[in-house]
C-alpha cells in the first residue's frame, strides 16, 4: 500500500522538475546579473529535494495531532494583516511596513514570544531590504525613513 506521503512526494517531484524546466526556459542568468527565471528555478529545485525526501523518508506512525481549537480567526488575522500591509507599504516605507507586517504574523499568528517575533521581524525586514534594494537594485518604498543609500 502507497502511503500518502509518498505520492506527495512523487507530486512534489514532479511539480519542481516541471517548475524549474519551464523557468529555465525565461532565462536564470548569473549571481551578478538573475535572469527573469532565476527565482522560479531554485524554487522548483527546492520544490523537487524536498519532494524526494518526502519519498525516501516518509514517517507512517507520524499523525497530525487533532485538536478541537479552530484556526480560522489566525487565517484571518493573517489576511488582514497582508491586506493592511498593502496599505500602509507606500506611506509608512518598506522597512517599517514589513517590519509591522512580521512582527504581527509571528507574535500573534504564530503565537512566537516577543523576543523572537521583534528579532526575527527586524533581522527579516533589514536582510530582505539588503538583498531587494542593494543588491538585485529594486526600488523599495523610504516612507518615513530616509534612506541615503536607496
Amino acid at each position: 500500500m502507497i502511503h500518502i506521503d509518498r505520492i506527495a512526494g512523487i507530486g512534489a517531484i514532479a511539480g519542481g522538475m516541471s517548475l524549474s524546466y519551464f523557468s529555465s526556459e525565461l532565462g536564470i542568468g548569473n549571481l551578478r546579473m538573475p535572469g527573469p527565471g532565476a527565482w522560479p528555478y531554485l524554487i522548483g529545485i527546492a520544490v523537487a529535494l524536498l519532494g524526494g525526501w518526502f519519498l525516501i523518508r516518509p514517517d507512517p506512525t507520524a499523525r497530525p495531532a487533532i485538536t478541537r481549537k479552530s484556526r480560522w480567526g489566525h487565517l484571518i488575522l493573517a489576511l488582514f494583516t497582508l491586506f493592511g500591509y498593502v496599505l500602509i507599504l507606500a506611506p509608512l516605507g518598506y522597512l517599517v511596513s514589513t517590519t509591522l507586517l512580521l512582527l504581527i504574523q509571528l507574535r500573534l499568528v504564530e503565537g512566537c514570544g516577543w523576543k523572537v517575533s521583534l528579532l526575527l521581524s527586524l533581522s527579516g525586514a533589514g536582510i530582505s531590504f539588503i538583498v531587494f534594494n542593494l543588491w538585485l537594485k529594486v526600488s523599495l518604498p523610504a516612507g518615513i525613513i530616509p534612506l541615503r543609500w536607496s
